[in-house]
């Protein structure tokens, strides 16, 4: 009874004079120390006083009951991650010579989100990057090399949007936004990406076993002053997500896009491998559909006495529709076994992609920037190892060998050590 009433005179007293912040936990401090030094409560009684009054308080914060502090301070969250990566380039000329390049590379990202109200979200991220337009890394990479005589390095808005769900099944986005269309092994998209415009997504459990979804995109990839007819990208991807088992799950959807207006121009971080009708202007119109499908499958190994928690088989296949010429299409096909998410030490993953890409099957705005600099016309091995180091940090080394599908070019060889931390 004692230990109650001191925590609700506490709990009164902060109620007063301000939220249990870090700047009054000095002063709960002292009074439980009087307490103690008058003999109202045993050291062991203000010590749990004090570790259930915070515990009580951190409670309301997170669920933005607290009367002492702003609601939208209750309701922000703030979140990031930090990759150091040594990075080596093995390319080679058509002639055979060699070309290597060994870089240390950081990547900082800070992402920021807060209620509006229960519908309405609004978010913000910044990373290190470039802003180069004429670069394809302004849009496909986060990374900053080390040097130039210790210069400061750039941050840039990665993302800002709205989010509005007036429903549990229907979200609906604007602006800079983190979000992409469902593929399972990047052979479309670079995942660096943030797309701009507006999308809706929508998701419905249909029974215990099956929901379908659906997204639908509006992205605005350039605004020309002088001309209404912008480039602008459509996307429609229905898709399905079906539990075969308690073990065996099932994932697939079919996308549409129709890159508008991109005919004759000449785009943006383009790797200029795309067919071109004269300079760096484009031959063809874009409308490539994607079918994509992967399988997941836990404790895969289970009958035969090897732990292993997950793995899974994937693929996905494009083709331009909008041309009937030759190389339009690609394909990609691979696996993953290990943990399905890195949570702590010991956890480990090993996944491996093989990739082809035509040269027209997507504008090469697009592809990630590491199977041979983000170019179409490519094919591509990727082998990524990931270790847990403990909570929140984990190791990594991903190698790709990549080879222009003309016979003229060489291949590539990347190999990147990273270890990352979120917070």
């Amino acid at each position: 009874m004692k230990k109650v009433v001191v925590m609700f005179l506490l709990t009164g007293l902060m109620c007063i004079g301000g939220a249990i912040d870090f700047s009054h936990a000095g002063e709960i401090d002292l009074l439980l120390q009087k307490l103690v030094d008058k003999g109202v409560l045993t050291p062991g009684e203000a010590q749990q006083v004090r570790t259930e009054t915070k515990e009580e308080m951190r409670k309301e914060i997170v669920q933005g009951k607290s009367e002492t502090l702003p609601g939208w301070l209750q309701t922000m969250k703030l979140k990031g991650d930090f990759r150091f990566r040594v990075q080596n380039n093995h390319p080679k000329t058509a002639g055979q010579s060699e070309n290597e390049r060994l870089r240390a590379r950081i990547r900082l990202r800070l992402g920021l989100e807060a209620k509006v109200n229960d519908q309405l979200l609004v978010a913000a991220g910044f990373a290190t990057g470039t802003t180069d337009t004429s670069s394809a890394d302004a849009a496909r990479s986060t990374n900053q090399t080390l040097g130039d005589s210790f210069a400061k390095k750039a941050i840039n808005l990665d993302y800002a949007y709205a989010q509005y769900t007036p429903v549990g099944w229907a979200v609906f986005t604007a602006g800079k936004m983190k979000l992409l269309p469902w593929e399972p092994a990047d052979l479309i998209w670079d995942t660096d990406i943030t797309p701009e415009g507006a999308a809706v997504q929508l998701s419905k459990n249909i029974n215990s076993k099956t929901t379908i979804f659906f997204t639908s995109m509006l992205g605005v990839i350039d605004e020309l002053s002088s001309e209404s007819s912008d480039p602008v990208m459509y996307v429609l991807q229905p898709g399905v997500q079906y539990q075969l088992s308690d073990t065996v799950s099932l994932k697939g959807a079919f996308s549409y896009y129709d890159f508008a207006n991109i005919k004759g121009r000449a785009l943006d971080g383009s790797t200029g491998t795309n067919s071109h009708s004269s300079g760096s202007y484009l031959r063809y119109n874009y409308r490539p559909i994607s079918p994509a499908i992967e399988i997941g499958i836990k404790e895969p190994f289970k009958a035969i006495g090897i732990n292993v928690p997950y793995a899974s088989l994937f693929g996905e296949y494009v083709n331009n529709i909008a041309i009937s010429s030759k190389n339009k299409s690609g394909y990609a096909l691979g696996f993953k076994v290990g943990a399905e998410k890195i949570q702590k030490w010991g956890d480990w993953d090993l996944k491996y992609i093989y990739a082809m890409l035509e040269k027209d099957a997507v504008p090469d705005i697009l592809p990630d920037s590491d199977r041979y600099g983000g170019k179409t016309g490519i094919r591509s091995h990727e082998v990524m190892f990931n270790y847990g180091l403990s909570k929140n940090t984990f190791f990594g080394v991903d190698v790709y060998r990549s080879w222009a599908l003309a016979s003229a070019q060489a291949p590539e060889t990347i190999v990147q050590l990273d270890w990352n931390m979120k917070f």
